[in-house]
């Protein structure tokens, strides 16, 4: 698809229009013209004709006094139907007895003429004015031409000043684009907002998208960087377990060292399937898509997955249910929301004794999970929510991103996750849903 100048979008249908406006200028003034001169020559031949009525009676008297000698103008004077004086031309004016304005062609013919009469019914003289169109025609033509000479040259200059406002109208954008261009890729400070008001609106909302790059940016940096420190923890467990293997002796040392190396492979695959699930999570603003969430089956799905781990600790699991109508979101990521369940129910089955019951309940707002283990010391509750935040002295495998990733996905689906020590032991995490 072609790109179109923003310039020539301005300067076509600007320079069009106003040439428009000024050939309709032209015309109405050339039409104006015509108009204002047909009526200044019409009044002036009534007024020469009003003169000659009243001398009429007096000819004898100003006899020697008319003179005229016009190849464009006449006038003739008849009583009754009797010519009593005329001019050279004026002997060509027909007789009429009647005051009225008539032309002897149409104006457009060469031999046109212009006919004023003026006729006085008690004393029985009329008066007749003539004037060539062609006559007309120059004085038009000198004023039309003057006009249209002033106007052209207006033109240009017109049409220049459009040119030159467009082109330091559009100077901010093309400053700011000079300014994007000699940026580097990391530079993602605000640009300047010292600009024409129409061109902020643009700005302000380019330095709300520099400022969610940079974000993401750092999130990005953080991310790896914390990523990478974590993964060299079990390659380099695995390393040595590989090294001891090779200089066991014994096969219970070999089993032994096998095992170590079996539980460091998995601390790795399930260290980067939840860097894989955060790396997916973190850009999320908003979920891209959203399905009906049904709580009750997707608690039950949860539940039968970490069924196995919590068998193998003995650990009951109980499911109670809000029997009411649920205001928890009624759209969502099924597959998120049972991530979220899952990383709570493996934490609780994770860091709880043998033999005891972790609880799985649905309220009308909130979902919760609890457990009977020791709970959170309060030094660590803090930052327990940090990535790969661990708790000194902690014997069980984990990656440090469950409560993060089960943070992000609430965040997602407008909850919020909390966590608190109960007063009989161990720890409830709770989601509850944020009001709007």
């Amino acid at each position: 698809m072609a790109v179109s100048s923003l310039k020539r979008r301005l300067i076509v249908p600007l320079g069009a229009g106003f040439t428009i406006i000024w050939l309709a200028a032209c015309i109405g003034g050339a039409i104006n013209i015509v108009s204002e001169i047909n009526d200044a020559e019409d009044s002036r031949m009534q007024q020469l004709a009003h003169t000659l009525m009243l001398i009429s009676d007096r000819l004898p008297q100003y006899t020697n006094a008319i003179t005229h000698d016009d190849d464009d103008n006449g006038f003739a004077i008849w009583h009754h139907d009797k010519l009593l004086l005329a001019d050279s031309e004026g002997k060509h004016i027909p007789f009429q007895a009647a005051s009225t304005t008539k032309d002897s062609h149409p104006w457009w013919q060469p031999n046109a003429w212009r006919y004023i009469y003026l006729h006085d019914a008690q004393t029985h003289f009329t008066v007749a004015v003539s004037q060539r169109w062609e006559e007309r025609y120059e004085s038009m033509y000198d004023n039309i031409w003057l006009q249209f000479i002033l106007l052209l040259i207006a033109l240009p200059i017109i049409l220049g000043l459009i040119w030159h406002s467009i082109y330091r109208g559009l100077q901010p954008l093309n400053l700011l684009a000079k300014q994007l261009q000699q940026r580097q890729g990391n530079h993602l400070t605000p640009i300047s907002e010292n600009v024409p008001a129409e061109t902020l609106p643009l700005v302000q909302s380019f330095n709300r998208l520099l400022e969610r790059a940079s974000i993401a940016m750092q999130r990005e940096r953080r991310f790896s960087a914390d990523a990478a420190h974590e993964l060299r923890s079990p390659l380099a467990a695995l390393k040595i377990q590989t090294e001891v293997l090779a200089m066991s002796e014994t096969a219970e040392e070999r089993e032994h060292h096998i095992q170590q190396i079996i539980n460091s492979l998995e601390r790795a695959s399930h260290l980067t399937d939840q860097l894989l699930i955060l790396s997916r999570l973190d850009p999320m603003d908003t979920l891209p898509e959203t399905e009906p969430l049904n709580w009750d089956n997707l608690a039950r799905q949860s539940l039968s997955l970490v069924n196995p781990s919590a068998r193998e600790k003995h650990i009951r699991l109980k499911y109670e249910a809000h029997s009411g109508s649920l205001k928890l979101p009624k759209f969502g990521s099924p597959l998120l929301v049972q991530l979220m369940l899952r990383n709570l129910l493996d934490n609780a089955i994770k860091y709880s004794p043998e033999y005891t019951t972790v609880t799985l309940q649905i309220h009308e707002t909130a979902i919760s999970v609890t457990d009977e283990g020791k709970g959170i010391a309060i030094e660590h509750m803090a930052h327990i929510r940090d990535r790969f935040y661990r708790p000194a002295g902690q014997t069980q495998n984990g990656s440090g991103l469950g409560l993060s990733i089960v943070e992000t996905a609430a965040t997602l689906h407008n909850m919020s996750l909390n966590l608190k020590n109960l007063p009989t032991g161990g720890l409830c995490a709770e989601l509850t849903l944020l009001m709007p």
